[in-house]
């Protein structure tokens, strides 16, 4: 399902692909066209774990005035940094409510660019328990329509926590 947010996501991460890749090319001297050879063996992007775990600090209301924000660093494994935004998605009158269904991004810049990817998620936020917890596909980036859950609790005051992500195989449907 494309929504306008996805349309967005889909359209901030081509822009910023388009950004990399106008930077690459205007390394080259002027008149001079950058030379493509093909990616060598150790190239490769390194697989990703079957989890990642981190420590998130919460970093405000994002720029639209919507999405709760935190951010946090992967150590270990394949390094990089991770930004999850979380908006409320229930109706505004219930919005008072200590459980809140949420709708979440997650973003993984990895290291190594190539292991980096984007996450849409759904679920839920216990606000007395600090507890959220969210599930979807991979949408675009390494292992992109793979299925996973985010969980992440915070502590309050000032909503810094740990998050984990988990990632499931995806399944084949065999017919008879």
């Amino acid at each position: 399902m494309l929504n306008r947010r996805s349309v967005r996501l889909r359209a901030a991460l081509a822009a910023a692909g388009l950004a990399l890749a106008a930077g690459v090319v205007g390394l080259t001297a002027p008149g001079r066209v950058a030379a493509v050879r093909p990616a060598a063996a150790s190239s490769v992007p390194a697989d990703l774990p079957d989890s990642l775990e981190f420590e998130v600090d919460y970093a405000g209301i994002g720029g639209e005035g919507v999405d709760l924000v935190w951010r946090g660093l992967v150590r270990g494994g394949i390094p990089g940094q991770v930004t999850v935004r979380m908006e409320y998605a229930g109706p505004p009158a219930e919005r008072g409510m200590p459980i809140w269904p949420v709708n979440a991004w997650l973003f993984f810049f990895a290291d190594d660019l190539r292991s980096s990817f984007a996450a849409e998620l759904s679920g839920s936020m216990n606000w007395r328990t600090g507890q959220m917890r969210v599930t979807g596909l991979v949408s675009d980036g390494v292992r992109i329509g793979t299925p996973m859950e985010q969980r992440m609790r915070v502590e309050q005051p000032g909503l810094a926590g740990k998050a984990s992500v988990r990632f499931f195989p995806r399944l084949t449907l065999l017919s008879p």
